[in-house]
C-alpha cells in the first residue's frame, strides 16, 4: 500500500526536505519577531524612553505575529509532523497580525510625516523605531504570502523535531524566548499604565510606581 511519503517526489540528496524548511522558517520567523521586540524593550530603557500606546499595539501585533509561527513549531514539536492545515492555520494568524501591525506603524508613521516633525523617541540607522516597524511588517506581508502559495508541497511532511538534535533545540529556544519575552512585555506595560485602562499619548513615566507611593 502505497504511503504519504512514496508519493511526494523524492528530494535531491542534499536537499532539505520542504517540511524541514518551513519548520526552520517558522523558528526563525518566531525568533526575529520576539529579537525585535526586544530591540525596542533595550532602547526603552536604554534612553529611558516611554512607549506611546501605538508603540505597544505595534510591540502586541509583533508578538502576535511571532505566535502565529510558534503554532506551528508547537505542532512540530508534539506530533512529528505539520500537515497543509498546521502550516495555513500558522501562517494566516501570522498575516494577520503583520497587517494589523502594518496599520498601527503606518498610523504613528502619518502623525508625524510633516516637514519640520521631530518624530517620537529616538532613531535607529536614521529612522525611528516605528518606521522600521512598518518596513518589517510590510516585508512581512510578502514573505508569508510567498510560504503560503508553497506551503501545499509540504503536507503531512515528517519533521524529526521529537528527539535531540538541533531543530528540536531550535523549536524550545523558539517557543521559550517568545514566552518570555511576551510575560517581560505584559509586566512593563503594567508599570508604565499602572491602574488604568488606558495609556497618555505621550507617556512620561511608570505610573504603577506614582500609585504605590514607591516614587514618592
Amino acid at each position: 500500500m502505497a504511503t504519504i511519503e512514496s508519493l511526494i517526489p523524492e528530494t535531491a540528496p542534499d536537499a532539505a526536505p520542504p517540511g524541514k524548511v518551513q519548520y526552520w522558517f517558522a523558528c526563525l520567523f518566531a525568533i526575529g519577531w520576539t529579537g525585535v521586540v526586544c530591540v525596542g524593550l533595550f532602547q526603552q530603557f536604554r534612553v529611558w524612553e516611554h512607549p506611546c500606546p501605538l508603540c505597544v499595539v505595534q510591540r502586541m501585533f509583533m508578538l502576535l505575529a511571532a505566535m502565529g509561527a510558534a503554532y506551528i513549531v508547537r505542532t512540530a514539536l508534539l506530533r512529528g509532523s505539520v500537515t497543509g492545515r498546521h502550516y495555513m492555520t500558522g501562517w494566516g494568524l501570522a498575516l494577520v497580525a503583520v497587517a494589523g501591525g502594518s496599520f498601527a506603524s503606518w498610523r504613528q508613521t502619518t502623525l508625524h510625516i510633516l516637514p519640520g516633525a521631530k518624530g517620537y523617541g529616538s532613531e535607529v540607522f536614521g529612522l525611528h523605531l516605528y518606521v522600521w516597524a512598518l518596513i518589517l511588517f510590510q516585508a512581512s506581508v510578502l514573505v508569508i504570502g510567498i510560504v503560503l502559495a508553497t506551503a501545499h508541497t509540504t503536507a503531512d511532511r515528517s519533521v524529526p523535531a521529537t528527539g535531540p538534535g538541533l531543530l528540536r533545540t531550535a523549536g524550545l529556544f523558539a517557543l521559550w524566548f517568545l514566552g518570555a519575552v511576551i510575560a517581560v512585555n505584559m509586566v512593563v506595560v503594567f508599570l508604565e499604565e499602572g491602574y488604568h485602562w488606558f495609556l497618555p499619548d505621550h507617556p512620561n513615566r511608570y505610573r504603577f510606581f506614582d500609585e504605590v507611593g514607591m516614587l514618592g
